[in-house]
């Protein structure tokens, strides 16, 4: 079925606002929850289980969701996902960590990459060749700029009460009325297979490049923060550097995607994983220096500005049912970095010391350039 071929600004706005009011919440709640099972005195590795699930919940709902939208559409299964987000949130407070926490981050981890697999599915269907990357870029700012605005809230509200609670329950609700204006058409009625697996198959490169800055993302804000702080740099110091960065990619972001859509979406990322791989190698000897502000700000942005390239890259490739299909890969993706990349990157930093950083961030995208290298920029390989 061919592209719509104009932009669909009122659908865009609706969509976007949906998730990003959610993202509040969802920022909110993966700062409050650590403190809380701290304050119980629990040992790190059972924080760490826990909070594993909800990664573990994104990548099991994966391959499910293109039938499930296929057979419901994406609005009702948007909005079923917001009212189970509601739910976990209402009873995190009232019910023990311990024993019910492991199922409620399970089905949370589960809702959410339910409604990211749609929102991102919107905001492809809105989009047209001509600007997609630029869309994207916007897309991936304003998600940037909600989640951290989450962290924001905590120290006025505290984590003792329901009050933290109340307030992200609030977000999540305000998310449900842009959905009254979302008339975006419901590719979910296309012809078309629509199958998890046979996207991935299809373009296996699209998705290293997904996957590898889901890793990256993992791995920076577990341990960015560690690395500055054990080679003498203060903690303020390395959550502002952390924190900038964050803002500088959300001014970045929707240039990048107009480069990759006047120029080469293969060449984009091809710089994007280069210039990563300079800035992660430079940040070693020069971490305790004023270069730790520009050289974390270009890990942050090059190192997640392939995953924004990928993105456009994906409606670029994928129509119909397969678009769907795409975007519940890329949720899976992030299952897959959340559970994968913090275990990985610590078991090398407590052989090889904290340093190892770098390189761990280096090589995830020293892999991708080379992948890029021996399929000759080509992301998708048997689609059709």
């Amino acid at each position: 079925m061919s592209e719509a071929k104009t932009f669909q600004t009122g659908n865009f706005v609706a969509a976007l606002v949906t998730i990003a009011t959610c993202d509040v919440a969802f920022g909110l709640t993966l700062q409050l929850q650590p403190l809380l099972l701290e304050r119980l005195g629990m040992e790190a590795w059972l924080m760490g289980t826990i909070a594993a699930m909800g990664p573990f919940g994104i990548l099991v709902a994966g391959p499910f969701l293109p039938a499930i939208i296929a057979r419901f559409g994406g609005k009702p299964v948007a909005i079923a996902a917001l009212l189970t987000i509601l739910a976990c949130l209402g009873l995190f407070p009232v019910l023990q960590p311990l024993y019910w926490w492991f199922p409620l981050r399970f089905l949370l981890g589960m809702a959410i990459g339910t409604l990211f697999t749609v929102s991102e599915t919107w905001m492809l269907t809105v989009s047209t060749d001509a600007n997609r990357g630029r869309v994207m870029g916007i897309y991936t700012s304003v998600l940037s700029v909600t989640f951290a605005v989450g962290p924001l809230i905590l120290p006025y509200t505290g984590i003792d009460g329901l009050l933290p609670w109340v307030i992200c329950m609030g977000f999540v609700t305000a998310a449900l009325l842009p959905m009254i204006f979302v008339g975006v058409r419901d590719v979910a009625k296309d012809e078309g297979e629509g199958s998890y697996y046979k996207v991935i198959r299809a373009a296996p490169l699209l998705f290293l490049c997904v996957c590898t800055a889901t890793l990256f993302d993992s791995v920076m804000m577990s341990f960015f923060t560690i690395f500055a702080m054990r080679n003498g740099v203060p903690l303020e110091t390395a959550s502002q550097a952390l924190g900038v960065s964050i803002i500088v990619g959300v001014v970045f972001f929707y240039p990048l995607g107009l480069w990759a859509d006047r120029w080469s979406k293969a060449g984009v990322i091809a710089v994007c994983a280069t210039a990563t791989v300079l800035a992660a190698f430079a940040i070693m000897p020069a971490v305790s220096t004023w270069a730790i502000w520009p050289l974390t700000a270009v890990m942050a942005c090059t190192g997640f500005g392939v995953y924004v390239v990928a993105l456009a890259i994906i409606g670029d490739i994928f129509k119909g049912k397969d678009v769907i299909a795409a975007s519940a890969a890329v949720a899976g993706m992030w299952g897959i970095g959340g559970i994968v990349g913090p275990p990985l990157a610590g078991k090398i930093i407590d052989v090889a010391g904290i340093n190892a950083f770098g390189y761990v961030v280096a090589g995830f995208y020293l892999m991708l350039l080379a992948a890029l290298a021996a399929s000759r920029g080509r992301f998708a390989v048997a689609h059709g």
